[in-house]
């Protein structure tokens, strides 16, 4: 019996340590399929745990000196179960209502707050108050050797619990049953004693514990009715059910919130896939048609390795697969047959790879799921090395991924992409949605192990009867749009996933604020072009960057292309980009800008022989018409007039052209109005704006004169949508009269207004940067820009 009394409360202390630790690893997977299994998530509750634990801590020791008493040592322990088991109710509850209101990175921590921080706490308590009660009790023992054994035995219980949950449990059980359970194991650890103890309040406390279980049994575990499985896996919580995909019956596979595959449930066929993204696997066959061995990373719902055997006869199909039960779970919900040709591993895809003295014709990585489950280690640049030394010559390495083509930093994509060219020079990329969507979508990686290069405008491509391969050259992203030397190559030493992802998610949140910050990423792209005058190696960088976007958006674009030979005998060739939506309206807009950059700040004593960067003076302009022209190529709805889009050159005048203004003229749109005729014939636009200028923080926009003199109307009529938008930014009062891009074309009877702060007065001066502009000036012109077009009659 002394024995007992000397060591009870150490088993106590290890009973409740072991909980501690099983509810914190058990945390992570009740939190992952509404937040997904990310490094938000481990870090909120281990916060949370160790927050509580310290509060604990600190509030057991007040308490304990204040009432040493075994009564409230077992009083808290039975109200850590009850607190548990009814916060696995709240949790039931609310952890959906949450999840759609607080992001992957916020959401995590508010929900481990409100689940776990209360039974951390009070478990938390329970270290502190055993030492003193031990200390009381046997006063022999001295308090160091006491809190030596209390700690040792609490510690050894969490590390027990920290084993038991990854290598039984979870396993084993589900986190409903494993949850309860703890409560329950909690619950009457506290009610036994106390009952010995005869305190009064545990007919209450029966009561209360048992109008909690008779609300669980009768609020079952949630399942879908359309659920034929559901269970917690080693890595996440499996779900298979069966739905409705493209019209057609459909079971699909999830993992935690990721959706990890899908089969067609009327059709027999195992190369009839659901997801676009796994269809791109059949892009070997333009690549590397004679795929003898293939390694599939990721099984799922095993669709792909299904769809390469039914499609080679003789090829050997290998799949590395993490979650143990998922092969055979495939074999009984998804149709997949054992064969001597598939060779199933249980075993971390990239540890494969590291391992194997095989090579292989075709590797698809398809571990990305969703933006919820993004391996860290599967995204590297050492994990794309090993990849390529495993293939044969020729062969191909492909990998689906998840992100948008946002050039705002960070970007998971654009890291990806800049990381994976680093491996695979002869690389490709295709947007499974459209190169030209602002939102995340499926981006297919495909690295070649070879020289060859690959047309996608071959008529055997274009024409090929598979309409994956035939679309190819609609989905292929132009890596000319985007200067990527921003971006970080990731590698196993730095590869911030989890934040990237968390990233994208954020900016789905504020649609209208993204697209604002995606016009300033779009300066910040042309500065790290550096100087944009006519013979600058960024003024033929950011041509390209401007042709590579407008094919993407407009089904036409044109160049006019022309030398000019200026006053001291220099010779420059410049190019004028004309890009048209709706090319079959008679009646026409035009949007103009101009690109290049001034060479000389003569506007600048200090540094008057400089380059100007040109963030509002070149690159606002071009950054609103671009952002715009994808508005409006994405829009299903078309204005009452054609737009015609047009980048002018040598806006500037000559490029050493100096602080002597009494020759300047513009010579794009000089050469663009002398030489009309080549564009419209007879059939000259409407109208015209001309934006320069428009990005500086304290925006503020005039009536320019010239433009009210010879487009009155026009002026008037946008006037009154910008004042409605925004009448601190368009002044509703006449400026001064400015030589610009839109005065050629006045001349020739275009009527054209101007869209200028003159009153910048950073222009033509070294300070003309990024940190002067602001997203939300050029979000409000390109806004009032769009309602002005789309309310011409």
């Amino acid at each position: 019996m002394r024995f007992i009394k000397k060591n009870g409360l150490l088993f106590v202390v290890f009973i409740t340590g072991a909980s501690v630790l099983i509810v914190e690893v058990v945390a992570v997977r009740i939190l992952s399929p509404y937040y997904g299994n990310t490094i938000f998530t481990v870090s909120s509750v281990i916060s949370v745990i160790l927050a509580a634990l310290s509060l604990g801590y600190y509030a057991g020791g007040k308490m304990a000196d204040r009432h040493p008493s075994y009564r409230w040592f077992f009083g808290i322990i039975l109200l850590s179960g009850l607190t548990l088991l009814l916060l696995y109710i709240i949790g039931n509850i609310f952890l959906p209502i949450l999840s759609s209101n607080f992001s992957m990175s916020a959401g995590p921590l508010v929900s481990s707050m409100i689940l776990f921080l209360l039974p951390g706490l009070l478990l938390g308590m329970l270290s502190p108050y055993a030492i003193k009660l031990q200390s009381v009790h046997f006063p022999k023992q001295g308090v160091g050797s006491v809190a030596g054994k209390i700690f040792f035995w609490s510690t050894l219980g969490s590390i027990i619990g920290s084993l038991l949950a990854g290598f039984v449990l979870i396993p084993k059980f589900g986190i409903n049953q494993i949850i309860i359970t703890v409560g329950v194991i909690l619950f009457f650890l506290g009610f036994i004693p106390l009952l010995g103890l005869n305190v009064k309040y545990t007919k209450g406390a029966i009561f209360i514990f048992i109008l909690i279980v008779v609300v669980i049994f009768f609020t079952p575990f949630k399942q879908n009715k359309n659920d034929v499985y559901s269970k917690d896996g080693v890595y996440e919580k499996i779900t298979i059910y069966d739905g409705v995909a493209f019209g057609r019956p459909t079971r699909f596979f999830q993992q935690d919130r990721s959706s990890s595959g899908a089969m067609f449930l009327d059709s027999d066929d195992q190369t009839d896939l659901v997801f676009d993204y796994t269809k791109y696997y059949s892009i070997y066959k333009i690549f590397t048609p004679k795929v003898k061995n293939a390694l599939v990373i990721g099984g799922g719902a095993y669709s792909i390795p299904k769809a390469l055997l039914a499609e080679l006869p003789d090829v050997k199909v290998e799949v590395a697969e993490i979650e143990p039960s998922l092969f055979e779970l495939s074999k009984k919900y998804f149709k997949l047959s054992d064969t001597s040709r598939l060779q199933n591993d249980t075993i971390d895809g990239r540890q494969l790879l590291k391992n194997s003295k095989k090579k292989y014709d075709l590797i698809f990585s398809d571990v990305y799921y969703s933006l919820f489950s993004v391996p860290a280690h599967f995204t590297t640049q050492e994990f794309f090395t090993i990849a390529k030394e495993k293939l044969n010559f020729d062969g191909i390495f492909i990998a689906s991924m998840i992100g948008d083509l946002s050039r705002q930093q960070p970007s998971l994509i654009m890291s990806e992409i800049r990381t994976f060219q680093t491996v695979f020079p002869n690389s490709f990329f295709f947007a499974v949605d459209s190169p030209i969507k602002r939102e995340s979508q499926n981006i297919v990686f495909v690295g070649y192990n070879s020289d060859k290069e690959i047309d996608l405008s071959l008529p055997s491509i274009a024409k090929h009867p598979n309409p994956i391969i035939s679309s190819l050259r609609n989905q292929i992203i132009d890596t000319k749009r985007f200067e990527l030397s921003v971006y970080p190559v990731l590698t196993d030493n730095f590869s911030p996933v989890e934040y990237l992802t968390g990233r994208i998610l954020q900016k789905s949140f504020d649609v209208r604020s993204s697209i604002a910050e995606e016009m300033l990423a779009l300066v910040a792209q042309q500065l790290r072009y550096g100087p944009r005058y006519l013979s600058a190696e960024g003024h033929a960088k950011v041509q390209d960057f401007i042709l590579a976007e407008m094919k993407e958006f407009t089904p036409e674009v044109s160049t006019q292309i022309w030398e000019h030979t200026a006053k001291n005998g220099e010779v420059n060739k410049l190019t004028n980009i004309v890009a048209r939506l709706y090319p079959t309206q008679k009646r026409r807009i035009l949007l103009g800008t101009h690109y290049d950059s001034k060479k000389l700040a003569d506007k600048d004593k200090n540094t008057p022989d400089q380059a100007v960067p040109g963030a509002n003076d070149s690159a606002s302009g071009v950054a609103v018409l671009v952002d715009l022209s994808r508005e409006l190529a994405t829009s299903n709805i078309s204005p009452n007039v054609g737009i015609d889009v047009v980048f002018f050159d040598g806006e500037e005048g000559e490029e050493n052209q100096g602080g002597d203004y009494s020759n300047w003229e513009p010579l794009g749109s000089t050469y663009f109005a002398k030489n009309l005729d080549e564009i419209y014939g007879d059939n000259k636009p409407i109208g015209a704006i001309v934006l320069d200028m428009v990005c500086d923080k304290n925006l503020k926009i005039y009536k320019e004169k010239s433009s009210s003199l010879n487009a009155p109307n026009q002026v008037e009529a946008f006037w009154n949508i910008g004042q409605r938008f925004d009448s601190n930014v368009f002044q509703n009062k006449v400026g001064e009269s400015i030589f610009d891009d839109h005065t050629p074309l006045n001349r020739v009877g275009i009527p054209s207004f101007l869209l200028i702060d003159f009153e910048y007065p950073y222009y033509h001066t070294t300070q003309d940067t990024l940190d002067k502009c602001s997203a939300k000036s050029m979000g409000t012109i390109a806004t009032v820009v769009h309602d002005y077009l789309y309310s011409i009659q």
